[in-house]
């Protein structure tokens, strides 16, 4: 079995600018006790990205495919392992998605 990423320099680009994306407004909901949980749902974002579009082989037939990317699966991708990991960040570091004060 062979492994092969053929993202052009601009999937990269797209890919890297769309993790930071979602690590940014995921930061921005709710009350997050960190300040750097962006980070870890940018990473798990662009990893989901990566994962969906170059590994899962049946879903490259899905179009659009940009320099390499295929943009839906990847963007079905970002946003499932993204929310799973940023829902869990945020949880084990006792922030919370409201604006209120939770109650014990």
């Amino acid at each position: 079995m062979e492994f092969n990423i053929a993202l052009g320099l601009g999937a990269w680009v797209l890919l890297a600018l769309g993790a930071i994306l979602f690590g940014v407004v995921a930061q921005s909901i709710g009350e997050a006790r960190s300040g750097y949980e962006w980070v870890l749902g940018s990473v798990a974002a662009g990893f989901g990205a990566i994962a969906a579009s170059e590994f899962i082989v049946a879903w490259r037939t899905f179009e659009p495919v940009w320099d390499g990317l295929a943009l839906i699966p990847a963007v079905v991708g970002a946003l499932v392992v993204g929310v799973v990991v940023d829902v869990a960040t945020r949880y084990l570091t006792g922030g919370t998605y409201a604006h209120r004060p939770m109650s014990a």
